[in-house]
Order: structure tokens, then sequence, then C-alpha cells
């Protein structure tokens, strides 16, 4: 259960688009219509959430409402119990379906979860995790109790 529950919590990034100020940095900013692209040295920051990567790219509907979120390249998440890297994340919201690729690799506290991908469906709370050219890895060190 506590495994389930450190999936379910640090999957969660892409929260970090929602109710509270977003500072967005980087060396470069465009917007289109449908989409604004965060370029070399991307930085997204909400609270103490921090989503780093080379490029952020938020697509957006026709509303300007955001529909997909896209970070690529040295792809770094930090909250303070939890972080996740990966060469590229992708966040869908209508679907809450979140994708790692490339080295991707979740940590909460001393537990870890590596692999090539990791997909995580929020709706239906499912989490699939694919090692490609390696072996899917976790290391879960239980609670001591007191």
């Amino acid at each position: 259960m506590r495994c389930k529950a450190l999936l379910l919590s640090i999957l969660a990034f892409p929260l970090i688009l929602y109710a509270q100020p977003i500072t967005g940095e980087a060396k470069n900013l465009e917007f289109k219509k449908d989409r604004i692209i965060y370029s070399g040295n991307a930085r997204l920051t909400r609270g103490d959430m921090v989503l780093k990567a080379d490029r952020v790219t938020i697509f957006l509907n026709e509303k300007g409402k955001p529909v997909k979120l896209v970070a690529e390249g040295n792809v770094d998440y930090r909250e303070p119990k939890r972080k996740a890297k990966a060469d590229y994340a992708e966040y869908v919201f209508a679907e809450e379906l979140i994708i790692l690729r490339g080295k991707a690799v979740v940590e909460e506290d001393k537990n870890i979860l590596e692999a090539e991908e990791i997909v995580y469906d929020r709706k239906n709370e499912t989490l699939r995790a694919l090692g490609k050219n390696r072996r899917v890895r976790t290391i879960y060190i239980e609670e001591e109790k007191k």
C-alpha cells in the first residue's frame, strides 16, 4: 500500500499547473496560438514545487486552457519529499495520464522506481513500468516500527 501511495504522490507533478501562481523562466519564450514554449534552461515553479527541463511546451485548446504539458531534455521535478527525473515527460490533462521516458527515476524519501518508461494513469490508478533495454528496478525501504 505504501508503494502505491509513493507512486501516486510522486507522479502528481502536473498539478503544478493548477491553483497557485506559477512562475515560468527560460532563456527563451515563444507564444503561439496553441502553445507556450519555454526553452533554454526552462523552469516552472509553484510554491515549493519545481519542474526543470531543457524545453517545456504547454499545449493549449482553443480557449487558451492547457491540454498537455511536454518537458524534454534533462527533466527534473522536485518538491520537498519527492523527485522525478527523465529525458522526457508528458502530462495529458483530460486523460490524467503521465508518461516519463528515458532513464526515468521516481523517488520518495529512500524509495525508488527506475525504468526506461513509466506510464501512470491517475484516473484509473494504474501504473506500468517498462524496461525495454534494461530491467525495471524498485527499491523499497520499509519504515521502522517504533
